[in-house]
């Protein structure tokens, strides 16, 4: 469900995204403001339920931690790499994974230092920034209606008088740096749980086949 919940927020993030082009678009094509009006709204839906989802992935670790704790959770197919950077240098000759030695760099360190509850603490708090971070955009929706409504929502926007822009970079570089750390994180899970059953590695170049 965490992979789920945090796809889908990203999806909605997006679409906020597309529905405020289209807010700009139609102003510019002289349309009524009520139809500026109406993608706006549509917008901040958007980015409103991606709020949601986070905060639903949130809760979805703060599940498996507790289940973890539960059954008195041992972190041991963290044996199974002893060099985690040669790991990340295969994976990202392989294209397995993005190259970002940083990203890869601070999980590994939490996964080998804190076991897995430690990834599931530092995604619980990447999602807190984000979610932090669409609220202050929601705000400015409010604002952008004001304008939407005299019909110079487009100059507010390109004159950075509402500092929508630079709000969306910094939403969408936090968000596409914990995707990385995500894509990090799963992959070195993934490998570490193969090895510890014997199963075939990510880095296995044979092909996939049907047993008979």
């Amino acid at each position: 469900m965490l992979s789920q919940y945090f796809a889908g927020s990203i999806a909605k993030l997006m679409l906020a995204s597309c529905h405020l082009e289209d807010a700009l678009l139609a102003e510019l094509s002289c349309s009524p403001s009520a139809r500026v009006a109406f993608f706006m709204d549509r917008a901040k839906l958007e980015i409103s339920d991606s709020a949601r989802l986070l905060e639903n992935s949130i809760n979805a670790l703060d599940q498996l931690a507790n289940r973890m704790k539960e059954i008195e959770y041992a972190d041991t197919s963290r044996s199974t790499v002893s060099d985690y950077e040669r790991l990340g240098s295969e994976l990202v000759q392989n294209r397995l994974i993005p190259f970002n030695p940083q990203s890869w760099e601070m999980v590994s360190k939490v996964r080998h230092e804190e076991s897995f509850f430690g990834i599931c603490e530092l995604f619980r708090e990447r999602f807190q920034d984000i979610i932090a971070t669409i609220h202050e955009i929601e705000v400015m929706f409010d604002l952008a209606k004001e304008y939407a409504e005299r019909g110079n929502l487009v100059a507010a926007i390109d004159e950075n008088g509402l500092p929508f822009r630079p709000s969306f970079f910094r939403l969408l570089t936090k968000l596409t740096e914990t995707l990385v750390m995500f894509t990090h994180s799963s992959a070195m899970s993934t490998e570490m749980y193969y090895r510890e059953e014997g199963y075939r590695s990510l880095l296995s170049e044979q092909r996939a086949s049907i047993a008979v």
